[in-house]
């Protein structure tokens, strides 16, 4: 969220009433005092003196601007609404008003046509703005509009060619549409010109990563490690392009060193559970997502991850069972079935988050259907599960 600093309100270019001097001082004191809350997240205390400050000054435009992003700030949309079209009765030419009604709409109310509208009407006072360009890309890109997206985007280059977050900008779009390898081109020609950019660097990687050219995406990281030794998330995912790579102790080494170096994140357990399913151990898999359910109780992945360790457990177990399917097995049958029926109880915790919610379906199907065999198998011997 962005705030008004107190000088950018009280510029002369922000007064359009006249009251007196006394009520201008007292209006700005007010606002004053609301803005110290506001830094400090007490919205509450904040509005009635962003309220005062304009009952004092109706056309105080800086203030205006302070109490619609307090309300929004708040939660109360409506009152943000509202808030920012009076703001621009008193000062149509600022932008101000345009934008944060814009954000509003964008991130927010999720109105994207409206968003348009508010931050194309700023654009006509301020065609050079380039975080009012950026934004309606943004809004074009969800809108998967990607002409528009694309050309936004490049009219805020043209302005500040320099501006990284607009290039990073421009290769996500190219992923989302399918064309990594014109997003590596972007990359790998902002890295010549900036070759000591980490962010460029650490994109690069994990494109690279996503294409599977992991030698390529092991060597950005391998430089960013170089220069910052003590970042988790690039151990993290050199450790993951080892593990692609299956060279299982150089990616147990990385997971260890980002766990060590964050101790309170539950990623590093995540990435080392992944990686003892794959290796097949999975009593360590297991403690690992136990601690990470400690650290993040509510985790939808990690009940995933549980539901994999027990789905790799019984699919095991039924291997077995299937080499002799007599009596004197029945245990590895019984075992099949229980750790198959664990896993679809976690797989069905972990189904709650949308992002894993079609592959824990088809694995709670899959191990529906191998328990449903396996039981079948030991009636027909006269073994009740």
């Amino acid at each position: 969220m962005l705030y008004c600093t107190p000088g950018k309100a009280t510029m002369p270019g922000n007064r359009t009433g006249d009251p007196t001097a006394a009520a201008k001082l007292k209006a700005e004191e007010e606002y004053s005092i609301g803005y110290e809350y506001m830094k400090q997240t007490r919205f509450t205390e904040a509005v009635p003196h962003f309220q005062a400050a304009i009952d004092l000054w109706p056309a105080y435009y800086g203030a205006y601007i302070a109490l619609a992003q307090t309300y929004r700030s708040q939660g109360d949309f409506t009152g943000a609404e509202s808030t920012y079209a009076r703001a621009k009765r008193f000062d149509p030419a600022d932008t101000r008003a345009y934008e944060g009604m814009g954000a509003l709409y964008f991130s927010d109310l999720k109105k994207y046509s409206e968003a348009l509208a508010e931050y194309h009407a700023a654009l006509t006072f301020d065609s050079t703005n380039v975080n009012i360009l950026n934004s309606i890309a943004s809004i074009y890109a969800v809108m998967k509009d990607y002409d528009n997206a694309f050309a936004f985007y490049n009219r805020s280059l043209f302005y500040e060619p320099e501006n990284i977050s607009s290039s990073f900008a421009v290769a996500k779009l190219y992923i989302e549409k399918g064309e990594p390898e014109k997003a590596v081109s972007y990359l790998e020609t902002l890295k010549e010109k900036r070759p000591e950019v980490s962010d460029i660097r650490k994109q690069l990687g994990d494109v690279y990563l996503q294409m599977k050219k992991y030698d390529k995406a092991a060597q950005e990281f391998d430089w960013l490690l170089v220069k910052y030794p003590d970042n988790a998330y690039y151990h993290l995912q050199l450790g993951l392009i080892r593990q692609k790579q299956e060279k299982y102790q150089a990616a147990l080494k990385e997971y260890e060193e980002a766990r060590r170096l964050a101790p309170g994140d539950a990623a590093a357990l995540y990435y080392l559970a992944d990686l003892n399913i794959v290796r097949g151990k999975y009593a360590q898999a297991e403690a690992n997502v136990r601690e990470a359910l400690a650290l993040v109780s509510d985790s939808s992945y990690s009940f995933i991850l549980l539901g994999d360790v027990y789905e790799r457990k019984g699919y095991s177990a039924k291997l077995a069972w299937e080499k002799k399917k007599t009596r004197e097995n029945q245990s590895s049958g019984i075992s099949a079935v229980n750790f198959l029926n664990q896993s679809i109880a976690c797989y069905g915790q972990g189904k709650n988050n949308g992002q894993y919610a079609s592959y824990a379906s088809a694995e709670i199907d899959r191990c529906a259907n191998w328990v449903k065999q396996i039981k079948e198998e030991l009636w027909y011997i006269g073994v009740k599960p």
